[in-house]
């Protein structure tokens, strides 16, 4: 009796294990993120991308509860995205250094800046270029790509950053567009970095091409904000 009733508890245990992880489904977890984003629409914008980092992490953690994480690496991984990452982002801040300088503040700051909302270098350093990366690399590659393949996520990657920027960006479809299609050209190294040699390497190009596209441009072109 003690054996059935052990058994009929391991089956129920395993029973609530299996409705926990269906509905922490990429799918699902992606459904939840766009609604937080379309929820916090009209917050303040740094806050609000904030918050939609945070989300990320927190859908990636709940669902990796009791997975394996592909967290590996050796210093040549990292290596190998540094460079890439240069490689990319250096001829493309040469290039467009002015619409980027004009852009990324809007984006990510918002027109207008409100006098309760305080940014530091170093506050938009951590989420440009730490937050951004692990929150979208994690979620869109050591989940998404990993459980639903390359394509999947890279088209779920371009549709976060229209909701990512839709308050800023939604207004002018060209400059939404760009965002999206940017989004979805980084993607596919991104995801391409990570099959082939990790997510080190996905992780380390993405941290350096934020780096030189986003938080360089920005804080070159508005030192009065962000040298504070």
């Amino acid at each position: 009796m003690a054996k059935l009733q052990s058994g009929g508890a391991r089956k129920g245990t395993q029973a609530n294990r299996g409705k926990l992880r269906f509905a922490l489904d990429p799918y699902f977890a992606c459904l939840v993120f766009a609604g937080v984003a379309l929820g916090t629409l009209s917050m303040q914008v740094t806050l609000r991308l904030t918050i939609l980092w945070v989300t990320l992490l927190v859908l990636w953690l709940v669902y990796g509860e009791g997975k394996a994480f592909s967290g590996n690496y050796r210093y040549a991984d990292v290596g190998r995205g540094v460079l890439i990452g240069l490689a990319i982002g250096i001829p493309t801040m040469v290039l467009a250094f002015r619409g980027l300088a004009k852009a990324i503040p809007i984006l990510y700051v918002g027109p207008t800046l409100s006098s309760d909302v305080e940014l530091t270098g170093s506050a938009v350093f951590a989420a440009l270029v730490v937050l951004a990366p692990l929150a979208e690399e994690l979620f869109f590659r050591d989940m998404l790509h990993k459980e639903r393949g390359f394509w999947i996520a890279t088209a779920l990657y371009a549709a976060a950053g229209v909701l990512l920027y839709l308050p800023t960006a939604g207004q002018y479809p060209a400059v939404l567009f760009a965002v999206s299609g940017a989004a979805a050209a980084l993607g596919v190294v991104y995801g391409f970095l990570y099959e082939r040699y990790g997510l080190a390497t996905a992780l380390s190009c993405h941290v350096t091409a934020n780096l030189l596209l986003l938080c360089l441009p920005a804080t070159l072109s508005h030192l009065d904000l962000f040298s504070r």
